[in-house]
């Protein structure tokens, strides 16, 4: 059948249309994602990386690594930035594979290795550049803000830094500008010494090779070239930062020793966001409050300044307590060259997280009442010293690979010694139970604060400003300073008779020692009214500790009550030779030299503290802290 004819303006008319139609089909075909096609590819060996592509293109869109990704590919490195070195009929998996050179094991960001190494080996990795150049892993919440004096947290201090030098690059600088990556290393275990004796031998430390260039991308010992960086361990630790734009090679090598033998393990870490795993030496941050024979308490310093009623002190007061704290006697040689060390002194420390032997909790007794952590450490040996290491695990709230700051944090170290007579610091005897005791101790207080407040309610301290007894002071005033000098007088604050502080007063001299051994009658200890017995009559009757020596309450404890409290209660402190018998002085350096609430550390000395308060505080100091709030 024969088709109809068409006029001119109709053969245009549908000539318009096929073109349209033709039109339609063809950008369809080629720009439409339903005529793409996308396939997942497992890239060789047990890598765990998934590629998403496009078939019709073999433009790659995205790659996922799981954390699992360890091995850095086999295949030669011909061209690191992708000009030339490769066929243009290779493969696209040929290209993914072609990225790392031999022998190197890749480091993700954030993400620790750990591995053994033999004395005189070494072992090399790489930071990639596409994870030096990547993104920064998000940041996770932490602990509430540290607020001082300024009112402003120290992390926002860094990133109002930070922010101000980028704004003042130009774009070509940011174009080009270096990544700070910050390499970390932790010795985990160390080889075994070869003598029985580990006097006068140091353990080889790790150490740690850096090259940024690809001229050298095995740096090691034994290699003089100017690209080639060199770092060493201290006490298990070694950090450093390096300005990249590309590979970042490492290697770390443990040194030849005739002394030890067996393996080091190590934890290696890279990070373009913070130090992964951390130490803090610069100041100490724990403190040692007193011990008895078989524990001891511990306190951090104070974790914020901000005012009591802040939003601030509530979240340190309310939080899990986030530190933790690592004791390990000093004769024990196994944590020894390992001190700065965070997965060491967990692995290794006698007493520590996951251990027992301590109790921890927030607490804000103390100079000032600020928040704090507390440490309550049991299982220690009588006349032992011990090592105290403060430390967190991870960031506090996360830990692991992943986490920025992941690897743990260790601050400066210090030691304690425990007592060798003197069951606690307040005088005792170890046939007392510490419930018991604490129990007298703090009835004989009770009853006299009971007395005291009796007296006060005679006194008209709701009054007009013409009747009331001061306008400087009120009887809240005086309550408040009466606790403070009741708890310093009648629960008095110790030391081993042995000690020989020059502020300390002997107490108690005419009873016998806990070992049956008696001061001679004829001592001057004996004779004078104020050793030869205790200040609180009930410590002599009840408890009968043997003689001691007591930290003696500051003078102003006492100046401070009669200051404070009306002149019809009569208080009075006492003058001359009687004063200086009762009361001590505080040292300008705030060196603890009397003993006042809160006395609870030298604070001029990391490593040897003399200050004391003791275990039994751990109990006594709820008492203290309820009647002080």
């Amino acid at each position: 059948m024969p088709f109809p004819k068409l006029t001119h303006l109709q053969s245009r008319v549908a000539a318009t249309l096929a073109a349209t139609l033709l039109l339609v089909i063809l950008y369809l075909v080629l720009l439409s994602p339903r005529f793409a096609y996308a396939v997942e590819v497992v890239l060789p060996g047990d890598h765990h990386c998934h590629l998403q592509i496009q078939a019709d293109s073999e433009i790659v869109n995205e790659v996922q690594c799981t954390p699992e990704l360890n091995d850095y590919w086999d295949e030669p490195d011909e061209d690191r930035d992708g000009e030339g070195g490769e066929d243009e009929n290779e493969s696209w998996e040929s290209a993914v594979i072609a990225r790392a050179p031999a022998g190197l094991i890749s480091l993700g960001n954030n993400q620790f290795q750990q591995s053994n190494i033999k004395i005189g080996e070494t072992q090399w990795w790489v930071f990639p550049k596409e994870t030096v150049t990547g993104p920064k892993s998000p940041s996770m919440s932490g602990l509430p803000a540290y607020l001082g004096a300024s009112n402003m947290p120290a992390h926002d201090q860094y990133i109002s830094h930070e922010l101000k030098r980028r704004d003042s690059s130009s774009s070509e600088g940011l174009a080009k500008r270096s990544t700070t990556v910050y390499i970390s290393l932790t010795t985990c275990l160390k080889p075994s010494l070869n003598t029985t004796s580990s006097s006068g031998v140091t353990l080889p430390q790790l150490e740690v090779y850096v090259s940024l260039d690809e001229s050298l991308q095995k740096p090691g010992p034994g290699i003089n070239s100017t690209v080639l960086q060199t770092y060493q361990a201290d006490g298990g630790y070694m950090n450093a930062t390096v300005e990249a734009t590309g590979d970042v090679y490492i290697s770390v090598a443990a040194p030849n020793s005739t002394s030890f033998s067996g393996i080091y393990n190590y934890e290696l870490a890279a990070s373009i966001d913070g130090y992964f795993h951390q130490v803090d030496t610069l100041q100490p941050f724990l403190f040692f409050i007193d011990s008895d024979v078989g524990s001891a308490l511990l306190v951090t310093d104070n974790v914020t300044q901000s005012a009591s009623n802040s939003t601030n002190y509530k979240e340190w007061m309310d939080i899990t307590p986030p530190y933790t704290i690592f004791v390990s006697n000093t004769n024990d040689s196994s944590i020894q060259g390992l001190e700065r060390s965070y997965c060491a002194l967990n692995q290794l420390a006698q007493i520590g997280k996951g251990k027992n032997g301590v109790e921890v909790g927030m607490t804000n007794w103390g100079l000032g009442k600020k928040p704090k952590e507390q440490f309550y450490v049991t299982g220690l040996n009588r006349s032992s010293t011990y090592y105290g290491f403060l430390a967190m695990d991870g960031n506090s709230t996360n830990s692991g690979n992943g986490v920025i700051g992941g690897g743990g944090k260790v601050w400066q170290g210090m030691n304690f010694t425990t007592k060798a007579e003197v069951a606690y610091a307040v005088p005792s005897n170890t046939s007392v139970n510490i419930s018991a005791l604490g129990k007298t101790y703090d009835s004989n207080a009770i009853n006299s604060y009971t007395n005291f407040s009796n007296s006060l309610q005679q006194i008209q301290c709701n009054t007009s400003p013409e009747s009331i007894y001061s306008l400087a002071v009120d009887c809240n005033d005086c309550a408040s300073a009466y606790r403070k000098w009741l708890c310093a007088v009648t629960i008095p604050r110790c030391y081993d008779f042995s000690s020989s502080l020059p502020f300390l007063q002997p107490r108690n001299a005419g009873q016998a020692f806990l070992n049956g051994t008696e001061i001679p009658v004829d001592d001057p200890l004996r004779t004078s009214p104020i050793t030869n017995a205790s200040r609180n009559p009930i410590i002599d009757t009840q408890i009968k500790p043997g003689p001691y020596k007591e930290l003696l309450p500051c003078q102003d404890l006492c100046y401070d009550l009669v200051r404070t409290c009306p002149s019809a209660l009569q208080f009075n402190c006492p003058k001359g030779p009687w004063l200086n018998a009762s009361y001590g002085v505080r040292d300008p350096n705030s060196d603890i030299t009397c003993s006042y609430l809160g006395a609870d550390y030298y604070l001029n000395s990391a490593w040897s503290f003399h200050g004391r308060t003791h275990v039994l505080l751990y109990t006594v100091a709820v008492f203290w802290v309820l009647w002080t709030s």
